[in-house]
């Protein structure tokens, strides 16, 4: 049951193919992680910077309404943000089950090739033993498929869902009403 060099060669490269494009996948979900943030942080400086510069100018009415309306434009921003990272993570777990699938698939080969030498070098009785453990072997691939399929569905669901959500969050923002504070006080 020992393996050839060139079968040996091979999982090593096919692992070593899936660990790089798992290293990428992570590089690129921090890379786009990493921007959200830095474009989120700037927009909610940018914000807050408009917001206590009417307050500086002696805009009080914007005072009066400060509280909700900060919390009213913070609460979409937020939504935003919170979708932007759901796609990221999504898309990082969806191919970790990718990559997990294909280094099945790695051990898989080298069980089948130590099934074929198996089967070389041993008397016919242990064919139909090796047979079936070939068969149950390719059933259990068949049913990894599947299983990742279905997984990588379930994590797209997840993904539609939080835009759905976030989507109401930010259509739901009700508008300022800026005359209201002054024509009330007159």
């Amino acid at each position: 049951m020992v393996l050839t060099a060139q079968e040996i060669a091979n999982t090593r490269n096919h692992t070593l193919n899936n660990l790089l494009g798992l290293s990428g996948a992570c590089l690129k979900a921090s890379q786009r992680l990493s921007q959200v943030l830095t474009a989120s942080t700037r927009e909610a400086l940018q914000h807050g910077s408009r917001q206590w510069s009417q307050l500086g100018h002696g805009q009080w009415e914007a005072a009066s309404q400060f509280p909700a309306a900060l919390w009213l434009d913070h609460s979409s921003r937020h939504s935003q943000l919170f979708d932007q990272w759901l796609e990221v993570l999504g898309e990082a777990q969806k191919q970790l089950i990718r990559s997990a699938e294909n280094q099945v698939r790695v051990f898989d080969e080298i069980v089948f090739a130590s099934i074929r030498h198996a089967e070389k070098s041993s008397p016919w009785e242990a064919e139909i033993a090796l047979g079936a453990l070939k068969t149950t072997l390719s059933a259990a691939e068949s049913t990894l498929r599947g299983v990742s399929a279905a997984a990588i569905e379930t994590v797209e669901i997840a993904e539609q869902e939080a835009h759905q959500i976030a989507g109401s969050l930010a259509e739901s923002k009700p508008a300022r009403k800026r005359g209201t504070a002054r024509s009330s006080n007159g």
